[in-house]
C-alpha cells in the first residue's frame, strides 16, 4: 500500500528566525513544485521532494488536499514536468543536464497511471534506444526523441512526440513529429511530407501540423503553412532575427491566433482564417511589454478562454466573465500577489488550481472551489523560506532616452547600501522579473542592494530595445548598466564607494567591463567570455552554422569589418585595466564559453603581478548543475563580497 505524505510541512510557512537563510535553504530544490489539474478537475499531479534529494511524482485528490500520494520516486534525474494524459493517465520528462562523467540527459519520456500502476519508459534520456529484433510498439526510442504536448480532446490517449534529426547538408536543425498511442506503442509519423529545415510547429485543434517554421538559410525566418490537398506552401518570409508574424494556436473553429508586430512589440491577434495576410484584430497589447502569451483553452469546447502574459508583473486577460470573476475573487483573497489560475474543462471543472508568486516568498498554490467560492492551501514550493525584502520595479531613460527596465531588491537597511550590480545572462533574453528570485534574495540577506537592468539587447520590450544593442558590447551596453546606477546612488538607495558587478555568461563579460571602466569595487564573473574573437570564431563556439554566418556578426560585430570593435572590447586585451579585486568561475566542459576564455585571463593577470580569485569545476558546462558545485561558487561569491564590500551589520 503506497503511504499518504502529509503536506502541512509544505503549507506552513517556517517562524521567523534570526539568521538570514542559509545558501543550502536558497539552492535546496523546491519541495512541492509544477502541479497539473487533471482534466476532470478532481487530481492535482505534482512534483515532490521532501528531503532535498530524490523527486518523486506524486497525486493528491482535491478533496483531500492536505495529503499526496508519491506514486513515483526517481534517481536518474529531477522530474521536471508532469502532464496528463486524462483522468487516470499520467506523462512526465526529467531536467535536461550533464551527468557527472560529462554525459548530457535528455527529456526522456515515462508514462503510468494514476495509482502508479502501467509505467512505461519510452524514451531513453541518456543515448540509445531499443535496436531491431523487437517490434517497433516494444522498442525504446533514443534520447533525440522528446514530448511535444499532451494529446488533443479530439485524438485522446495520443502524444505527440518530436525527434530531432538536424539536417547536416545544410548545417541546420530539423525536427520531425510523430503521434505515440501510449495504448498500444505504435507510432504514427505526421510531418513525413513537410519541409525540411523545420524546428518549429503548430498543431490544429485535432492534433494535425498546420504550419511549419525554421530558418530561410540567411539569418531570417521562413513560415510554412499546410494548404489542403494543396501540400505545404510559403506562408510568412522575413529577414528579421524575430518574424514580424508567427503563428501561435488554432482553434476549433479555424481561427489562427498569432504573435504580430505592433507598434514594434509583440500583441497577440486573432485571424479568422489560415490564408497568408489574412487580416488580424488585437486581442491583446501592452505598451511597454512584448506579449508573449500562454493560451488558455477550454478543451470541451475548444474556446479561448484567457491568456496569461507577463509584462511588470505575470497577469491574465480574460475573456470568460465567469473566469474573471473567479480571478477577481481569488485576488482579493492574495492580495500583493501575482495569481495564476490554470485548469483543462476549465467551464464544467469543480476546481481551478491557482499558483500564486510574490516579490517576497517563493511560489505558494491552492485550489478554488467554484461553486463554495473556498479558497483551499495545497503547498508552498519552499516552506524553509521566510519572507524576503520586497523587489520594486521601475524605468529610468539611458543617457540616449532609452527606456530601461530595472528591478530593486533592497535589504532593509538605512541610508545608501552596499550594492550588488547583477547583470543577467545571453544577452538576448528578458533578465528582469518581479516574483521571488532565489539570487537576488540571497545578496539582500547579506545586506546588499541588489539592481538588475535589462540593458538593451534584452528581449521583452520590444525591437528597438532588443537591436539597440546591436554591435553595443561594452559600449551603450555597458552605459546602461553605469546609468542605472547613477540613478540608485542619486536616489540615495547606492554607495558608490561600495559597488560589486556580479554576472555569468554575458553578465560575467558585463562584470569584467565594469572592472576596466572602473569606478566600481569589485566583479565576479562566471563563465564570462573574455575575447570576442573566439565567441564568433567557427573553431571556438558552438553556436549553430547560420548564428555564427548571420545573427552574431549583426549583434556582436563581424570576424573581419569589425575586428577592431571586437578587440577594443574584450576583456583578455584590456588587462592593464582590470585593477580591482576579481572573482573568475568556469566549468571545465563549457563549449559556449570555452575553459580558455577564463585561463587565459587568469594567467594574463597574473603575468602582470594581479592574479584573480579563480575556481574551475571538473565536469560542469555552460552553467554550474552539480549540487556541491552551485554552493561552492556561492560560498565562494559570498566570502568575496564580504570582503570588498563589508556591508554594515
Amino acid at each position: 500500500m503506497i503511504k499518504a505524505l502529509t503536506l502541512v510541512m509544505l503549507t506552513v510557512v517556517c517562524a521567523a528566525r534570526a539568521a538570514p537563510p542559509s545558501i543550502e535553504d536558497f539552492q535546496r530544490p523546491p519541495a512541492f513544485s509544477g502541479p497539473v489539474l487533471s482534466p476532470d478537475g478532481r487530481h492535482v499531479a505534482a512534483i515532490i521532494n521532501p528531503d532535498g534529494k530524490t523527486t518523486s511524482v506524486a497525486v493528491l485528490a482535491t478533496d483531500k488536499p492536505g495529503e499526496a500520494i508519491p506514486i513515483k520516486a526517481f534517481g536518474q534525474a529531477d522530474i521536471r514536468e508532469t502532464f496528463w494524459i486524462d483522468d487516470d493517465r499520467l506523462a512526465f520528462t526529467v531536467r535536461p543536464r550533464v551527468d557527472g562523467e560529462g554525459r548530457g540527459i535528455a527529456p526522456g519520456l515515462w508514462t503510468m497511471n494514476r495509482d502508479g500502476s502501467g509505467f512505461k519508459q519510452w524514451v531513453n534520456p541518456t543515448g540509445w534506444g531499443s535496436r531491431g529484433g523487437t517490434p517497433q510498439a516494444s522498442r525504446m526510442l533514443d534520447g533525440n526523441w522528446s514530448l511535444f504536448q499532451p494529446p488533443a480532446p479530439e485524438r485522446p490517449g495520443q502524444l505527440v512526440i518530436r525527434h530531432n534529426v538536424g539536417d547536416r547538408q545544410r548545417h541546420l536543425g530539423h525536427v520531425e513529429l510523430a503521434s505515440l498511442d501510449v495504448a498500444t506503442g505504435r507510432r504514427r509519423g505526421l510531418t513525413d511530407s513537410a519541409p525540411k529545415g523545420i524546428t518549429h510547429w503548430v498543431l490544429d485543434a485535432t492534433g494535425q501540423p498546420a504550419f511549419a517554421a525554421g530558418s530561410n538559410g540567411r539569418g531570417g525566418t521562413r513560415i510554412h503553412w499546410r494548404d489542403g490537398d494543396a501540400g505545404w506552401k510559403v506562408w510568412h518570409e522575413s529577414e528579421q532575427r524575430e518574424s514580424d508574424r508567427w503563428p501561435l494556436a488554432i482553434d476549433r473553429e479555424g481561427r489562427l491566433y498569432l504573435s504580430v508586430h505592433e507598434h514594434g512589440r509583440r500583441a497577440l491577434h486573432r485571424a479568422d482564417s489560415l490564408a497568408p495576410g489574412a487580416p488580424t484584430t488585437r486581442v491583446v497589447a501592452s505598451a511597454t511589454h512584448d506579449v508573449n502569451p500562454g493560451l488558455l483553452h477550454d478543451a470541451d469546447s475548444g474556446q479561448l478562454l484567457g491568456a496569461h502574459f507577463e509584462a511588470e508583473v505575470p497577469q491574465t486577460a480574460w475573456f470568460s466573465p465567469e473566469l474573471a470573476e473567479a480571478q477577481a475573487d481569488i485576488d482579493r483573497r492574495l492580495p500583493g500577489a501575482a495569481n495564476t489560475v490554470s485548469c483543462q474543462r476549465c467551464l464544467a471543472a469543480p476546481m481551478l488550481l491557482v499558483t500564486s508568486v510574490s516579490d517576497r516568498r517563493p511560489p505558494r498554490y491552492f485550489l478554488f472551489d467554484r461553486a463554495t467560492r473556498q479558497l483551499t492551501p495545497v503547498a508552498a514550493s519552499m516552506p524553509w523560506i521566510t519572507e524576503g525584502r520586497p523587489r520594486q520595479t521601475a524605468a529610468i531613460a539611458a543617457r540616449d532616452g532609452l527606456r530601461l527596465p530595472l528591478v530593486l531588491t533592497h535589504p532593509g537597511t538605512p541610508g545608501p547600501a552596499p550594492t550588488v550590480l547583477l547583470v543577467h545572462g545571453g544577452p538576448w533574453v528578458r533578465g528582469n522579473h518581479w516574483a521571488w528570485q532565489a539570487e537576488p534574495q540571497f545578496y539582500a540577506s547579506r545586506g546588499y542592494l541588489v539592481l538588475e537592468v535589462d540593458f538593451r539587447g534584452s528581449t521583452g520590450y520590444g525591437q528597438r530595445h532588443l537591436l539597440a544593442g546591436d554591435k553595443q558590447w561594452g559600449l551603450r551596453m555597458q552605459d546602461d548598466l553605469a546609468d542605472a546606477l547613477a540613478w540608485a546612488v542619486k536616489g540615495g538607495l547606492a554607495d558608490p564607494k561600495r559597488v560589486c558587478i556580479v554576472g555569468a555568461g554575458y553578465g560575467g563579460y558585463a562584470a569584467l567591463m565594469g572592472l576596466a571602466r572602473g569606478g566600481i569595487s569589485c566583479a565576479v564573473a562566471s563563465m564570462a567570455p573574455t575575447d570576442l574573437g573566439k565567441l564568433t570564431s567557427r573553431h571556438w563556439s558552438d553556436a549553430p552554422l547560420e548564428a555564427l554566418s548571420f545573427h552574431l556578426p549583426i549583434a556582436v560585430g563581424d570576424a573581419e569589418a569589425d575586428a577592431t570593435l571586437l578587440t577594443t572590447n574584450s576583456p583578455i586585451r584590456l588587462v592593464d585595466k582590470l585593477l580591482g579585486p576579481l572573482l573568475l568561475a568556469y566549468g571545465e566542459l563549457d563549449e559556449r564559453v570555452p575553459l580558455a576564455h577564463g585561463k587565459d585571463l587568469r594567467d594574463a593577470l597574473t603575468a602582470a603581478g594581479r592574479p584573480p580569485e579563480w575556481v574551475s569545476y571538473p565536469g560542469e558546462r555552460h552553467g554550474f548543475y552539480k549540487w556541491e558545485n552551485r554552493q561552492d561558487h556561492w560560498r565562494r561569491i559570498e566570502a568575496f563580497l564580504a570582503a570588498h564590500l563589508a556591508p554594515d551589520k
